[in-house]
């Protein structure tokens, strides 16, 4: 009776063991990608989303903050210099965007959810994301 005591004590810590050395392995495996190593499609999208230069975009109006005067839109599409890219295969880019001028905002709380807006937007000084003027539809 003792040494099956003893044989099951050994076996619950000898489990104990393997599952910790199982977990450690599984943890060393699954390191984060440094940020400068991040895969192309992902840095090309983030440095899309800094709008750095004027960009025009298509996007779906989602909501009017009215606290901060500005509008929710899901991203669509982006034109790259010579075409329209279809972006709604990736998954939803929501982000605020700033009107430049209060008759742009009572421009945007005129229109219904979904409705889809052709933007031309940049990054102003305050790190803010800014309309630069409505577009014509593609």
């Amino acid at each position: 009776m003792l040494v099956r005591l003893a044989y099951n004590g050994l076996m619950k810590i000898l489990m104990a063991c393997v599952l910790a050395l199982l977990l450690g392995s599984a943890l060393a495996l699954a390191q984060p990608i440094p940020p400068g190593e991040q895969p192309e499609e992902f840095e090309r999208i983030i440095q899309q989303m800094k709008f750095e230069k004027p960009t025009r975009i298509v996007g779906r109006l989602q909501a009017i903050d009215g606290y901060e005067d500005a509008i929710w839109i899901v991203w669509t599409h982006v034109h790259d210099g010579s075409r329209w890219r279809d972006l709604r295969n990736q998954s939803d880019m929501m982000f605020k965007v700033y009107p430049r001028d209060v008759g742009m905002m009572d421009f945007f709380r005129k229109l219904t959810p979904g409705t889809s807006i052709h933007l031309t937007v940049q990054m102003d000084a305050d790190g803010n994301r800014r309309v630069l003027s409505l577009d014509e539809g593609a």
